[in-house]
């Protein structure tokens, strides 16, 4: 099975899909794309993903996107290394906590944070941000709840849950640590010296197969 896969440095979404693909040891051929020139804006893109957006994988002539979508479907067609459980009632925990941080906890940092600091916005209301800083530490508590008791969010094991959650967050860290943040004292640079269970998910993480092969690039620099 031939994979094309289609993605952006930096795009914590993209990331999840390498993740994905790197921990479970999937071949695919690698496609980055320059957002600078507007090359997932292009038409040959376009036609792959009309909502001119990455993580793409192509296979044959299917091209999925959505970055849960597609790391559902590699579940399926690889499923030697699971990231969606075995059993059906580990099949509905892994989703639940998919969902409990695409639903309650994802955009609240995105939207009200990592935006407004990648965007040059932060500094018009630093008490806005301070208040969306103090309420992503919040809603980050259920994260902190579940890993004081099992390793990963869906239990002994590295699954989906997991994947999903690390780059958005490892994102918020990267922003939380700009001299603007700073600034504002937002507080969110050392989630792991306020969230100890969290930091030593974190850390877990950072040395998990395939994290360094699907690091951002850029961010190396």
């Amino acid at each position: 099975m031939d994979h094309e896969f289609f993605w952006i440095s930096g795009s914590p979404y993209a990331w999840r899909v390498q993740l994905a693909l790197e921990y479970k040891g999937v071949p695919y051929v690698s496609r980055r794309l320059d957002a600078g020139r507007q090359e997932h804006r292009a038409p040959a893109f376009l036609a792959l993903n009309p909502r001119g957006k990455v993580p793409v994988l192509k296979t044959g002539d299917t091209a999925l996107y959505e970055s849960v979508a597609i790391i559902a479907f590699l579940d399926r067609a690889h499923p030697a290394v699971p990231l969606l459980g075995q059993t059906a009632q580990e099949h509905g925990c892994v989703w639940q906590r998919v969902n409990e941080f695409e639903n309650y906890t994802r955009d609240l940092f995105d939207v009200e944070i990592v935006r407004p600091l990648l965007r040059g916005r932060a500094k018009d209301d630093p008490d806005a941000m301070r208040a969306s800083a103090a309420r992503a530490v919040e809603a980050l508590g259920w994260m902190e709840q579940a890993l004081s008791i099992t390793p990963y969010l869906a239990g002994d094991n590295i699954t989906a849950a997991d994947i999903v959650a690390l780059p958005n967050i490892q994102m918020l860290r990267r922003v939380a640590a700009r001299p603007e943040a700073m600034d504002m004292g937002l507080g969110l640079e050392d989630l792991g010296a306020r969230l100890p269970a969290l930091g030593a998910w974190l850390s877990r993480m950072e040395t998990m197969r395939g994290y360094d092969a699907a690091y951002p690039p850029h961010w190396r620099s």
